[in-house]
């Protein structure tokens, strides 16, 4: 069955936030909040000492998803669920969940990183605005998402890393956990998704999806550095024509099959699960390439409003098909 919980992003229609004067115009104005994730070790250690799952289950939710932050809420009613889904994925994966005990107990190292891209991502962006940045403990379905509270980033998605209990993890897990290091992409990504005034309807197209997906990994790889989908891109690049091809057949439909969202589901040949994202990517790193004006291209690639036109600009359908295949 396809799976519709996403790692990286969301597909909800955020045009408001980028306007809404809630959010800071300042980067070192918006606040990165960790305390649910003391209340996650709490509520681990208060469910340690009772007997059954759901008792347990009764703990997790009481004490964690009941008692968190408006971020924390928004992230159980998009992502988690309730505390017996949230303890099924750590009794699935007991020892990675224990070790995040460590890894997350070293956040704080991570901010300022964090901080710095932001600051970045203004420079790039000078109309930006800056949502408050949650970090959860999910149940290892979204690295990252956001909705009208901020941007919520579930670092249990970013266990890895030397002497990481990966043996638990299916193949799919193990290709997309990432370190700890990778959290200011994961936070550059999702806040171009919030910057984002693009209106593809209740249901975008498969392109419109993946030009969405690729415009907020390469503008974030300007800001951090790089982009969370290598794994991607080097499957992706020896086969670009034949899956331009695919891609061209189906990107005016709405099923991503194959292409976006598939958690857990890549192909048996090793294709993996998010072509999409390297897809979009293209198309966003082509346009972006042929504009005279770099600032003027990145405020366009973040108010797409037609699609097509983008696709064309960029030049990516001339450069698929002219190597045949």
């Amino acid at each position: 069955m396809r799976v519709l919980t996403l790692l990286l992003c969301c597909l909800i229609p955020l045009s408001a936030c980028a306007q809404d004067a809630r959010f800071t115009p300042d980067p070192d104005a918006a606040r990165l909040v960790t305390e649910d994730l003391d209340r996650f070790w709490a509520a681990w250690d208060a469910a340690a000492a009772v007997d059954g799952t759901e008792a347990r289950s009764a703990v997790f939710q009481a004490q964690y998803l009941d008692a968190g932050s408006p971020g924390l809420e928004a992230f159980a009613r998009l992502r988690i669920g309730d505390g017996a889904k949230l303890l099924k994925a750590i009794d699935k994966h007991p020892r990675y969940y224990a070790s995040l005990r460590a890894r997350t107990a070293a956040l704080a190292a991570e901010l300022p990183d964090i901080r710095e891209t932001l600051g970045r991502m203004k420079v790039l962006y000078p109309e930006a605005v800056f949502p408050d940045v949650y970090f959860l403990m999910g149940r290892m379905n979204s690295g990252g998402t956001l909705d009208r509270t901020g941007l919520l980033i579930g670092v249990d998605m970013f266990g890895g890393g030397p002497g990481a209990p990966l043996e638990e993890l299916g193949d799919w897990h193990r290709a997309v956990v990432g370190e700890s290091g990778n959290l200011p992409v994961i936070v550059a990504h999702e806040w171009v998704h919030f910057q984002q005034l693009s209106d593809t309807g209740s249901q975008p197209t498969l392109l419109q999806a993946a030009i969405g997906e690729g415009v907020a990994d390469f503008i974030a790889e300007l800001g951090a550095g790089r982009h969370l989908n290598d794994h991607v891109h080097a499957w992706a690049e020896p086969r670009a024509a034949t899956l331009w091809t695919e891609f061209r057949g189906r990107m005016n439909g709405t099923d991503y099959a194959g292409w976006l969202y598939d958690a857990g589901e890549g192909g048996t040949d090793g294709r993996p699960a998010d072509l999409g994202y390297w897809m979009g990517y293209r198309i966003a790193s082509g346009y972006y390439a042929r504009a005279a004006d770099k600032t003027a291209a990145i405020r366009e690639m973040l108010r797409i409003d037609d699609f097509d036109a983008f696709l064309k600009a960029s030049g990516v359908p001339e450069e698929f098909e002219g190597r045949g295949g």
